[in-house]
């Protein structure tokens, strides 16, 4: 079974429900009557707890939300959508993301439904840089970013809100960030783990989705919608719901 790349973050502690990834845990190890599934679905109950146990280590506050990055297959995500269906909204799994993985390694059927678009094959020279399917449960959020290349997004369902800087303001925005982070330089490259966590997560939202220090564009995309993002371009992107619902969106680099 082909294993995937995933983001979770945790822990998610709702007011009255208790934490949630564990409750989505005890959902997995209690099974269906389907022995099949079931057997899945302890193989995913173990594999989740393990990858909770290294951050329940950790010597972080218990409210403190941690990244954590690993592999497992797409029967994960199916699974937590079952346990959405099931249980009412404040209980509900989120930002749970298979994030930039890779079109190639998708289940044949589902690659065959992501054909590279028209302009991406005929643009410059036609050189496919890469290719990367984002799904998972909302809400999800990217922070601010530039790309070596350029990049067409197209929205598959749901719906998520695109913000970009030109590239001087995008540094500027940036630099200023490192600063008061203490920092100079720092990756600007997509889902750094410093980017994703902590007090630089909060700041990048802070700079781009509460108190904007520059001008912004900004673009709305539902299901269907293409957005092309220029070489350089910083963007930080988001969904409109927070839910739990299912998001996807497909995007292609090429030169």
């Amino acid at each position: 079974m082909a294993s995937m790349p995933y983001e979770l973050m945790y822990p998610q502690l709702h007011e009255g429900t208790g934490e949630v990834v564990r409750q989505f845990i005890n959902f997995l190890d209690s099974g269906s009557r389907d022995t099949t599934r079931t057997a899945l679905e302890q193989a995913l109950a173990d594999h989740l707890r393990q990858q909770l146990r290294f951050v329940d280590m950790q010597p972080q506050g218990a409210l403190e939300q941690r990244l954590l990055r690993f592999e497992a297959p797409l029967a994960l995500l199916i699974a937590a959508l079952r346990y959405n269906a099931k249980v009412e909204e404040p209980s509900r799994m989120r930002q749970l993301y298979i994030a930039q993985c890779s079109l190639p390694d998708l289940p044949g059927d589902l690659a065959q439904d992501l054909p590279a678009p028209r302009i991406v094959k005929e643009a410059g020279k036609g050189d496919i840089y890469a290719s990367s399917i984002w799904l998972g449960l909302e809400p999800t959020y990217t922070p601010l970013h530039r790309d070596p290349n350029p990049n067409v997004f197209v929205q598959l369902r749901s719906s998520k809100t695109v913000r970009l800087l030109p590239p001087q303001d995008g540094d500027t925005v940036f630099r200023h960030v490192q600063a008061r982070l203490g920092r100079w330089g720092g990756s600007s490259r997509i889902r750094g783990t410093e980017m994703m966590e902590g007090p630089e997560r909060e700041m990048l939202h802070h700079s781009v989705w509460e108190e904007p220090e520059v001008a912004l564009q900004e673009a709305h995309l539902g299901s269907g919608d293409a957005l092309f993002i220029p070489k350089g371009w910083w963007h930080s992107v988001k969904s409109h719901s927070s839910d739990g619902r299912l998001n996807g969106s497909v995007n292609w680099w090429f030169r």
